[in-house]
C-alpha cells in the first residue's frame, strides 16, 4: 500500500469506477455495492486520478474516453504508482487502445461496450478472492 492511501475503516475491497456517462457509472456503482464493495465513482479521469490518490482503492474500472483525462492516461498513472492494483478498461469505440493496454500489461482486463455486468463482476469477485455463487 502507498502512504498516501489510507487503510479501510471497515474491511471490504473497493473498487474506483470511472465513466462520464451517468448511467453506466450508477449501474456499475450499483451492482458493486450490493456485492459488498466499497464503491468511488469519478464522472471523470481527472476526479478518478485525484480519488485514486485520496482513497485505498483496491481495483480501477474506467471507460477510456472521458474528457480532461482519458481512461487510458489514468491508467498508466495509476499503473506507474501502485504495479498491484487491478485496472480493467471498457470502450465502445477505442477497441486499438484497449488491446495496446492489455499487450503492454498497464491493464488487467477489458471489456467492450455494451457489457455484461456479470463478466465484469465474475472478474473482480475473483481477483477479491470471493467465492461466487
Amino acid at each position: 500500500m502507498l502512504p498516501n492511501q489510507p487503510m479501510h475503516a471497515d474491511n471490504r475491497q473497493s473498487i474506483l469506477i470511472a465513466d462520464d456517462m451517468d448511467f453506466i457509472l450508477r449501474l456499475l456503482s450499483q451492482g458493486f455495492k450490493k456485492s459488498g464493495f466499497k464503491v468511488f465513482e469519478a464522472n471523470n479521469g481527472i476526479d478518478a486520478w485525484n480519488l485514486f490518490n485520496k482513497e485505498h482503492v483496491d481495483f480501477v474500472l474506467t471507460d477510456i474516453c472521458m474528457p480532461g483525462l482519458e481512461g487510458n492516461e489514468l491508467s498508466y498513472l495509476i499503473r506507474n504508482q501502485s504495479p498491484d492494483t487491478i485496472i480493467a478498461v471498457m470502450t465502445g469505440s477505442e477497441f486499438d487502445t484497449a488491446s495496446d493496454l492489455l499487450k503492454d500489461g498497464t491493464v488487467n482486463y477489458f471489456f467492450p461496450k455494451p457489457f455484461n455486468f456479470m463478466d465484469i463482476h465474475k472478474c473482480f469477485m475473483a481477483e477479491a478472492h470471493v467465492p461466487l455463487y
